[in-house]
C-alpha cells in the first residue's frame, strides 16, 4: 500500500484513496488477464487435438497393423489396389474405340463410325435400289426388296465410309450388282452407267472452258451440282449411256449449266468519325479541332458467283481492318453573346445568326414589316431558333426568296428568308443550334440579310419581345 505517513489532513485521505484505487484496479486487470490467458490456451489446446487427433490415430492403427500382416493387406493394401484397378478399368474402357457394327440379315457388313453415317448409307442404299425399280417400271417389270440393315454396337478400330459400307450392303444382300458410276443431279440419284469414264471425260470438258488451272481464285462446277460415284449398283438400275446424254442436253442443256465462283480481293478506305464535343467556353457558332480524322483501311474478300458467264451473285465473305480509323474530334462553342438567348411563355429561342446584331429594322406589325432584318456577310450560318419540325423549305419565293419555316411544336413557330442556301429538307428534326442555311440576298432584298420571324398560334410578333437586349441602328424601330 501507498504509505501516507507524514501527509495529514484531507490531502493525506485523497492520496491515499487514489493509491487504494489505482493498486486495486492493477490487482483486478491482472486476475482478469490470468483468466482469459488460461480460457485461451484451454481452446487452443482442445482445437488441436481434434485436428491433431485423426491422422495420429491412423498413424498408431497403421504401426500397429505392421506387427498384424493380414490386418495391414485388409485395412490397406487391398483398397489401394481396388483403386488403381478401378481408374486403370474407367481409362482403359473410355478409350476403346466403339463403333457400330452394320448387320444385314444376321451377317456382320462392316463398321461405322456414327448413327448419322449409317442413316446416310441406308438412304444411299434405298436411292441406288429405287433407282433399278424406276428402270424396272419403264420395262414393264418390278423389284422385291427386302433388305433391312440394321446396327449395333461393337468395339472396333477399323471403320467404313458411307460409300463403302452401302457397297458392302448390296454386295451381300443377294441381289444381282455391278460396279458402275451414278449420276447424281440436285443431290437425287438420277441415272447409273458403266460407262463412267466416257460420261467423266464428257462433263470435264463442258467444264473446261470455264476452268483455268493457272488462277486459284476461280472455282467451276456444274450449277445444279451435278456429280459422278463410282460404287456397287443393281444390275437393273443401269441406264444407256445415250440415254443420259440425252436427258442431260435436253431443256438446252439445263443440268449442264456451269456456275463459277471468284474470290476477289480488294483494299478499301474506312471513314472516320466525327465527334463533337460541346463547350460553353467557346462562342457559338465557332469550332475547332482537336484531334485530325484519319481514315481506316481494310481487305475486303468478296465471292463472285457467274451463271453461264452472267453474274448472279456478289458476296462479301471475309473482312480484315488493317488500320483502324482515327476519330476526328471538334469542339463547337455554346456560348451565346450578351442578349442572344429569350424566354417568352413556354418557349426559349437562341438569335439565330450569333454574333451578328447589325439590324436594320425590327419588326412593324401588323403589316409595315413581318419580323427582323439581321444583317450579315454571304454565307454566314443561320441556325434553328429552338427545336423542331421543318415544315416549308421554299425556293426562290418572289419575296423572301430561299426561306424555311420550322413548328416548334408548343404553339411557336419561326421562318428565316432571303437564304442562299439550305442546309435541311421538310420534314427534318432539328435541335436548337442546329445549322439550317446560310446567309443570302435572294427575293425582294437589297443586301445580305436575314429575315427573322416569329409567331404564336399563327399571330406574329416581334423578335424584340423576345431579345430586349439586341441593339437597332433606328431606335424609332
Amino acid at each position: 500500500m501507498l504509505s501516507t505517513q507524514g501527509l495529514q489532513g484531507p490531502f493525506g485521505d485523497f492520496l491515499y484513496a487514489i493509491g487504494f484505487l489505482v493498486e486495486y484496479t492493477l490487482v483486478r486487470l491482472g486476475r482478469t488477464t490470468r483468466t482469459l490467458t488460461g480460457g485461451l490456451l484451454q481452446a487452443l489446446g482442445s482445437l488441436l487435438a481434434a485436428i491433431l487427433r485423426p491422422p495420429l490415430q491412423a498413424l498408431l492403427d497403421f504401426v500397429d497393423s505392421l506387427r498384424h500382416p493380414l490386418r495391414l493387406f485388409r485395412l490397406y493394401l487391398l483398397p489401394a489396389a481396388a483403386a488403381v484397378a478401378l481408374a486403370w478399368l474407367v481409362r482403359s474402357v473410355l478409350t476403346l474405340p466403339f463403333a457400330l457394327r452394320v448387320v444385314v440379315n444376321g451377317q456382320t457388313v462392316g463398321y461405322v463410325a456414327s448413327e448419322e453415317i449409317f442413316d446416310s448409307a441406308r438412304a444411299d442404299v434405298l436411292a441406288r435400289v429405287n433407282s433399278a425399280r424406276q428402270q424396272l417400271a419403264a420395262d414393264q417389270g418390278t423389284l422385291t426388296w427386302d433388305v433391312e440393315p440394321g446396327y449395333t454396337l461393337a468395339i472396333s478400330e477399323t471403320t467404313m465410309t458411307e460409300s463403302e459400307i452401302a457397297n458392302e450392303i448390296l454386295r451381300i444382300s443377294g441381289s444381282e450388282i455391278t460396279e458402275g458410276t451414278a449420276v447424281y443431279w440436285d443431290d437425287q440419284l438420277r441415272f447409273v452407267t458403266t460407262e463412267g469414264d466416257h460420261l467423266r471425260h464428257y462433263l470435264h470438258a463442258q467444264l473446261q472452258p470455264w476452268d483455268n488451272p493457272e488462277d486459284p481464285t476461280l472455282q467451276a462446277s456444274f450449277a445444279h451440282g451435278l456429280r459422278l460415284v463410282d460404287g456397287i449398283y443393281l444390275t437393273d438400275s443401269v441406264v444407256p449411256y445415250d440415254q443420259i446424254l440425252s436427258a442431260l442436253q435436253a431443256d438446252d442443256g439445263a443440268a449442264l449449266q456451269v456456275q463459277v465462283t471468284q474470290r476477289v480481293t480488294e483494299s478499301a478506305e474506312i471513314p472516320f468519325d466525327t465527334q463533337t464535343q460541346e463547350d460553353s467556353n467557346l462562342e457559338f457558332g465557332k469550332s475547332e479541332t482537336l484531334q485530325q480524322g484519319v481514315p481506316g483501311s481494310e481487305i475486303i474478300t468478296r465471292e463472285l458467283t457467274y451463271l453461264n458467264g452472267q453474274q448472279v451473285d456478289d458476296q462479301v465473305v471475309d473482312v480484315t481492318v488493317t488500320q483502324a480509323p482515327t476519330p476526328e474530334i471538334i469542339r463547337r462553342g455554346t456560348r451565346l453573346q450578351s442578349g442572344m438567348i429569350g424566354k417568352l411563355g413556354t418557349g426559349t429561342f437562341i438569335w439565330p445568326v450569333p454574333g451578328y446584331k447589325s439590324i436594320s429594322r425590327w419588326a412593324i406589325l401588323p403589316r409595315v414589316h413581318r419580323g427582323v432584318d439581321i444583317a450579315a456577310p454571304y454565307g454566314t450560318p443561320i441556325y434553328a431558333a429552338d427545336s423542331g419540325t421543318v415544315i416549308q423549305v421554299v425556293p426562290m419565293h418572289y419575296s423572301w426568296g430561299n426561306y424555311v419555316q420550322i413548328d416548334h411544336g408548343n404553339g411557336y413557330k419561326t421562318l428565316y428568308a432571303h437564304m442562299s442556301s439550305f442546309a435541311v429538307q421538310v420534314g427534318d428534326t432539328v435541335t436548337q443550334g442546329q445549322l439550317i442555311g446560310y446567309v443570302g440576298s435572294t427575293g425582294d432584298s437589297t443586301g445580305n440579310h436575314c429575315h427573322f420571324e416569329m409567331s404564336y398560334n399563327d399571330t406574329l410578333f416581334s423578335a424584340r419581345d423576345v431579345f430586349p437586349d439586341i441593339p437597332t441602328k433606328n431606335p424609332d424601330f
